[in-house]
């Protein structure tokens, strides 16, 4: 069991990072497709329009994953490796509050997605 304080302190951070990405998408304005008749301006918009939306979708998953971290706060399972049970640093979750797992779990399963991205790479 933690502490009561650092569960204060984490529900306070994440609370503060859900407020920040919240408030990510109030503003769509970088979304609106824009015509011009200069081509390469056509394409430089298109291109930002592109980025935004990676950017959207990086913080929507981010969004995603403080949810889940306090919704483990209230179950109190926050702050233990999903893959190993172990608990995970405190100065891992103060580097990232949400995380769901250890660094060597999340090095493990950041391994497993590169070489099964490999496997689906078109040979040169």
């Amino acid at each position: 069991m933690k502490p009561l304080t650092e569960i204060r302190t984490r529900r306070t951070v994440l609370d503060a990072k859900l407020g920040e990405l919240t408030a990510v998408f109030q503003d769509r304005s970088e979304l609106t497709i824009e015509n011009s008749a200069d081509m390469l301006d056509t394409i430089q918009m298109a291109t930002d329009r592109d980025v935004s939306v990676q950017r959207m979708n990086m913080s929507a998953q981010m969004l995603s994953d403080v949810r889940e971290a306090l919704g483990r706060l209230d179950t109190g399972e926050y702050g233990v490796c999903e893959d190993c049970d172990e608990s995970i640093p405190p100065r891992r979750l103060d580097a990232i509050p949400w995380a769901r797992l250890c660094v060597k779990c999340q090095e493990a399963r950041d391994r497993r997605h590169a070489a099964a991205d490999d496997s689906y790479s078109l040979p040169a």
